[in-house]
């Protein structure tokens, strides 16, 4: 006998049934496609009880039962926006719970008039995901509790399958019976049917028209204020660019001549004052910080554009660590040098500074970060050249 699997909300009953499954699953099925410092970090043996209870409770969860037992259970995260946990016990994989569990959220996102439906997937979810329709729009990497993760921001659009179910309940009511008898009269109703389904065709038409012209106007809105963040993140980081391989260029120019005997002193001064006059990268990135809080990125039409958003704005992660080590580069150069060098007059006080082992080091050290550097910002530029292009493109096709 095939048992029905039940789906319910959660209640706060459920948080130990509902932990101990997300313990169990994570080590025991996620466990094959991440290390064990990765598994623990995701599941850890004592979590935030009041914390995850807190997330269940705030989360819109469901819970899957199989002849009372729990079997598994998912939410909504994001303000409700996007599909958040989903995990389904250990001993009860591929029984189609992850199946009903999916669904039942993804109801609940339209409820919510959410067109695309977006997640996080681990690698060992992906495939499941795959089937039902999502889209991989690109690789994340996500910190939990210290630990870096590789996982897939995904996405379904949601109104593809409510079109292929009105189309098919269209059918069904247009069905007509075979007619026996009273031929005439079923005639005449089969017709004013017809009118009947014609009218509320046209008005969903209109409504359809209404929603897709005020979505278009979001569309264009957001596209022009992330335009403008976009030409004011160029003009910074070519600014910043120029400032980089100038000093790169000081650097490289005194470390080739550094070994000979007459090459003047106070040249090291030179370039140590250009190096410690690092230019730090200011975003501007409140467009996408609005967009993402409010799940915003789905009112972007055109997939290409999203997912070259969100390769861009990753960006700043690389830029953002490259100033992190550099800064901490040039601590340690300024302290090593201090006693040796007067900055304001870019001269060097005492000499023996030059043949000093270190001083070397700490100068090719400096120069490979800032390789490391010039190649994190032009790889922005150039996918934000991309990105405003695409934009650009997209906003002429709208006037």
């Amino acid at each position: 006998m095939v048992m029905k699997i039940i789906v319910r909300s959660y209640e706060a009953h459920d948080t130990v049934a509902l932990l101990e499954l997300f313990y169990d699953t994570v080590h025991g099925i996620n466990s094959k496609d991440y290390p064990p410092e990765h598994i623990d970090a995701w599941a850890p043996a004592n979590p935030d009880f009041r914390k995850k209870q807190s997330r269940f409770k705030t989360g819109k969860t469901v819970v899957a039962q199989l002849d009372g037992k729990i079997v598994g259970f998912g939410n909504l995260e994001n303000d409700h926006s996007s599909v958040g946990m989903l995990y389904v016990h250990k001993d009860h994989q591929r029984q189609g719970i992850a199946t009903v569990l999916l669904a039942a959220l993804e109801k609940k996102l339209r409820k919510r008039d959410v067109k695309t439906a977006t997640l996080e997937a681990s690698i060992t979810a992906k495939p499941f995901f795959e089937k039902r329709g999502y889209l991989v729009v690109r690789e994340n990497k996500k910190m939990l509790n210290g630990v870096e993760f590789l996982n897939y921001i995904m996405e379904k659009d949601l109104t593809v399958k409510e079109e292929k179910k009105d189309m098919k309940d269209a059918k069904e009511k247009s069905k007509e019976p075979k007619p026996f008898r009273w031929r005439d009269l079923f005639i005449n109703k089969a017709f004013d049917l017809l009118i009947v389904v014609a009218g509320v065709s046209i008005a969903f038409q209109l409504n359809n028209l209404k929603l897709n012209s005020d979505q278009k106007s979001l569309e264009v809105f957001y596209l022009e204020s992330m335009l403008g963040d976009l030409r004011k993140d160029k003009k910074g980081m070519e600014e910043i660019v120029l400032e980089l391989k100038k000093d790169q260029s000081s650097l490289v120019k005194y470390t080739e001549k550094i070994s000979q005997p007459d090459y003047p002193v106070d040249s090291l001064g030179s370039a140590l004052f250009n190096l410690l006059s690092l230019e730090t990268f200011t975003p501007n990135q409140n467009t996408y910080q609005m967009l993402v809080a409010s799940n915003g990125l789905t009112a972007f039409s055109d997939r290409k554009i999203r997912a070259m958003t969100a390769e861009y704005y990753n960006k700043y992660t690389s830029i953002s660590r490259f100033e992190t080590v550099y800064t901490n580069v040039l601590y340690n150069v300024f302290e090593f040098f201090d006693p040796y060098a007067d900055y304001s007059e870019r001269k060097i006080l005492d000499p023996t500074i030059v043949s000093k082992p270190q001083t070397k080091n700490l100068l090719l050290l400096s120069g490979g970060q800032l390789i490391d550097g010039i190649e994190a910002y032009t790889s922005a530029l150039e996918t934000g050249d991309y990105l405003i292009k695409a934009i650009e493109d997209r906003l002429r096709k709208e006037r």
